[in-house]
């Protein structure tokens, strides 16, 4: 089958959703299927997926509003040259600039994967939507459950297929990756490693971590927090913790192009979202065998069982995040268990294949029912 994946997401920005796209487009593209990327020129998301390998087709295109004329009939000459069978999109106005391209050329089907809640009661949404999208796909019964309140999306209509990872390898205890990461970020060699992946933003919730810490650092003071990712929050977070007087405990990587040493070299994942669909980072986190503390929110507790593999708090409460990681980290037996824990239910019920076998036998059966 022919892929195109449609992703309006703005030059600067690459985040758990274009993540998700290159690890689908790379699987699809192995194994023979035909794969676009569409998305706006120069952006970090077609960057990233022109260094894929594979035989992977990049379509840039000029996306302003949400109904130019101009961008859906470039978009719908596109899928009837590339013959294109199932396009993907991501905003709203990805599904209304792909899914009126799409209706006008009459063939290509439209899956709508929300990766957050961006529905909404607005008549554009109500009326639009169900007409212009032949299924939705959503990565957790939490958010099947959000997107559907509205009553324009119905229970047949959406899909819940878990995200997954590659395999990779890790094993636990590896003081070579914690050596060289430690070396990396100028840490001491008995430190204790923190790790927190996500953007900048409000969902992800850093400012309740940065306001945990002094009671986290009070209590193991060679705690360090290591934040892999970027976003318009950097600058306040900066601040705070420079109010805290905790700047010695935080590390900010940025946006890397690949985590395994930092998450190999770390010894907990802390993440404190205040709204969570379902993490990426977190089954990363799993795979490596990390141990986990984080919010009570949206897929999450579908991801990790809380008290086995993860201790799992309410958001925005610093004091309760505070609690669960003093107590992982005074009990390193119990940090040893929710890792292995973590890994063996990632390669249970998250890895890469798994995702990509109900992908590939739900495109298959919309395709049989359009024909």
């Amino acid at each position: 089958m022919n892929l195109l994946f449609l992703d309006s997401i703005d030059r600067a920005t690459f985040g758990g959703y274009e993540n998700w796209i290159l690890l689908v487009a790379e699987y699809f593209a192995a194994r023979n299927h035909g794969v676009t990327l569409a998305g706006r020129p120069d952006s970090e998301y077609l960057r990233r997926g022109r260094n894929l390998p594979g035989s992977i087709d990049l379509l840039e295109l000029d996306i302003s509003g949400d109904f130019n004329p101009a961008t859906i009939s470039r978009i719908r000459r596109e899928l009837s040259e590339r013959r294109i069978d199932i396009m993907t999109v991501n905003f709203n106005k990805d599904v209304r600039l792909g899914g009126l391209a799409a209706r006008w050329q009459g063939d290509t089907r439209v899956v709508w994967r929300v990766g957050l809640d961006i529905t909404s009661a607005g008549w554009a949404h109500r009326v639009l939507t169900p007409k212009l999208v032949d299924g939705v796909v959503v990565p957790s019964e939490s958010l099947k459950r959000q997107v559907m309140r509205h009553g324009y999306l119905s229970d047949d209509m959406v899909t819940v297929i878990y995200n997954g990872t590659a395999d990779k390898t890790f094993v636990r205890p590896n003081p070579e990756a914690a050596r060289e990461l430690r070396h990396k970020y100028h840490l001491a060699a008995d430190s204790v490693v923190a790790v927190s992946v996500g953007r900048f933003v409000d969902q992800k919730g850093h400012v309740y971590l940065v306001e945990a810490a002094p009671e986290i650092v009070r209590s193991h003071p060679e705690i360090r927090f290591l934040w892999l990712g970027d976003g318009p929050h950097e600058t306040m977070l900066r601040e705070r913790i420079a109010e805290l007087g905790l700047g010695d405990y935080f590390v900010f990587a940025g946006m890397l192009d690949t985590i395994d040493l930092e998450l190999a070299g770390a010894d907990l994942m802390i993440h404190p979202a205040v709204e969570e669909p379902f993490s990426h980072a977190i089954l990363e986190c799993m795979r490596a065998g990390l141990p986990i503390a984080a919010s009570r929110v949206g897929g999450i507790p579908e991801a990790v069982v809380d008290n086995e593999s993860a201790l799992l708090v309410p958001a925005k409460q610093p004091r309760a995040l505070a609690l669960a990681v003093v107590s992982l980290l005074d009990r390193p037996n119990v940090m040893a268990s929710f890792g292995e824990a973590n890994q063996k239910r990632w390669y249970q019920h998250f890895r890469l294949d798994t995702m990509m076998t109900r992908f590939e036998d739900y495109f298959t059966a919309m395709l049989a029912r359009a024909h």
